[in-house]
């Protein structure tokens, strides 16, 4: 059977000549003809970042938040309703493609990693290329091994089937069981490690040096892992080399409504050809959104309640039901950009290690700095605990709607604890307490173990 490299087909839309970026991915080729030319291979590295869209375009943030308790389902969608309570079937097609929308990430990936070699271009264009394979692949991994696995010391024994070469049909080699959770981490680093001896440093535009990964992307997204493996002091080192003494000075404002501005490290490219973003998935359908979902009225209480915090503009109340909801993307209708790495995020990372390391005045540096932009006053003095809570109460402010809180109460292993009488104000859901600990990761899905009858299932969903 022929080599097949399966992309989503799209189209980068962004003003300038990028040209690169203005290359349309194809559908399905063989790869003979995807690495034929520069041009072709181009197009495979577009349809590469395309499929990220399918994650990214609202479940992992929707999905975690609802699941959270930062947000809630308002409707009847069953999507939702499981997320709320975190109750997924094995069936639930929204879990199913979001499994499946990262092992076409990463067959992209092989197929590039595989077959850019032997192209004939020269070495810092393959290097360039296979950097970004390298990058996508290794975030791909870390998202199978959080949302499907668990989380280091805290959670978790399986991890992902790890595929490293092109799919080119069903043999017995694919019927692989999956790898230790420890493996798949370990393949996310390496991954991403790789990626950093590769990638370049910046673009020839910003628009570029946003939307393709660079060392700078690479460098952030191993600060966030480390952060998750409690490797503190290279948690430290790689959020620190992200930083590059960068301060915040990007107005918190100017973050959502600036496309590609000095606060992403890397930024997943949207247009009005994509369908809804996230403001969509946020947004009331009274107000021309998708509806579905608002803050808890804690959540909202505890943004709001300085303020002086800008960040308190970026959240409505709908004037009829009374519902909270998050403004920091444009137009309900189209897609927005969604920053997937953030200064800030570096900023809070390398707080939170340092404070691991007992280094208490460079933490809250760190997290005075992100309070500073956000108009609050800083914090001063207190412990170890007291230092580490509150920059997981400031994480919980800066990325509303962002995706983060889910990850970041487990990972910290305080779900069964945090996650506890979420008291629902609207939907169909009663209040809701997490009290199994294989509820903090989904199931893997039927489909795909029907398919492959070695990969085993989570103990939770059995």
């Amino acid at each position: 059977m022929r080599n097949l490299v399966i992309i989503c087909v799209g189209l980068f839309t962004l003003s300038g000549c990028d040209s690169l970026l203005d290359l349309e991915p194809v559908s399905q080729i063989s790869s003979n003809q995807a690495f034929s030319s520069l041009n072709s291979a181009e197009g495979v590295i577009n349809g590469m970042y395309n499929n990220l869209q399918t994650p990214y375009m609202w479940r992992v943030q929707v999905i975690s938040d609802v699941a959270s308790d930062m947000s809630q389902q308002t409707d009847s969608w069953d999507a939702l309703i499981a997320a709320d309570q975190f109750n997924w079937s094995v069936d639930n097609s929204e879990v199913e493609d979001l499994y499946t929308s990262f092992y076409r990430c990463i067959d992209v990936a092989n197929n590039i990693i595989a077959n850019v070699p032997s192209m004939d271009i020269s070495q810092a264009t393959k290097d360039d290329m296979i950097g970004q394979a390298y990058w996508v692949r290794g975030l791909a991994y870390f998202d199978l091994a959080r949302l499907f696995g668990g989380y280091p010391n805290v959670y978790g024994q399986l991890g992902a089937v790890i595929v490293l070469t092109p799919s080119s049909g069903v043999t017995d080699e694919d019927l692989r069981p999956r790898s230790t959770l420890s493996e798949t981490y370990a393949q996310a680093e390496a991954d991403l490690l790789q990626a950093l001896q590769l990638l370049p440093e910046s673009r020839s535009s910003n628009v570029l040096s946003k939307a393709k990964a660079t060392k700078p992307a690479a460098r952030a997204l191993l600060a966030r892992y480390y952060l998750y493996n409690q490797q503190w002091d290279l948690a430290e080192q790689y959020a620190s080399d992200a930083i590059a003494g960068r301060p915040l000075d990007v107005p918190f404002a100017s973050i959502f409504t600036t496309e590609n501005s000095e606060e992403s490290l890397f930024e997943l490219q949207f247009n009005n050809t994509d369908g809804m973003g996230l403001r969509g998935w946020y947004f009331p359908s009274s107000l021309g959104g998708r509806g579905g979902t608002s803050l808890h009225s804690a959540t909202y209480q505890i943004v709001i309640a300085d303020e002086d915090d800008v960040r308190s503009q970026f959240l409505a109340q709908h004037p009829v039901n009374q519902t909270y909801y998050v403004t920091k993307w444009s137009d309900p209708q189209n897609g927005s950009n969604f920053q997937l790495l953030r200064l800030a995020e570096q900023y809070l990372i390398r707080a939170e290690a340092r404070a691991e390391q007992n280094d208490l005045e460079g933490a809250l540096a760190d997290l005075n700095a992100v309070r500073t932009r956000a108009g609050v006053e800083s914090i001063g003095g207190g412990g170890q605990e007291a230092v580490l809570a509150a920059i997981l109460d400031e994480r919980r402010l800066e990325f509303v709607g962002e995706g983060q809180r889910w990850f970041d109460v487990i990972r910290r292993g305080l779900g069964l604890s945090v996650f506890t009488n979420i008291v629902r104000t609207t939907g169909s859901q009663p209040s809701y307490s997490l009290t199994d600990p294989g509820r903090q990761v989904l199931p893997i899905p039927s489909v795909e173990r029907t398919a492959n009858p070695n990969i085993a299932q989570n103990e939770a969903y059995q």
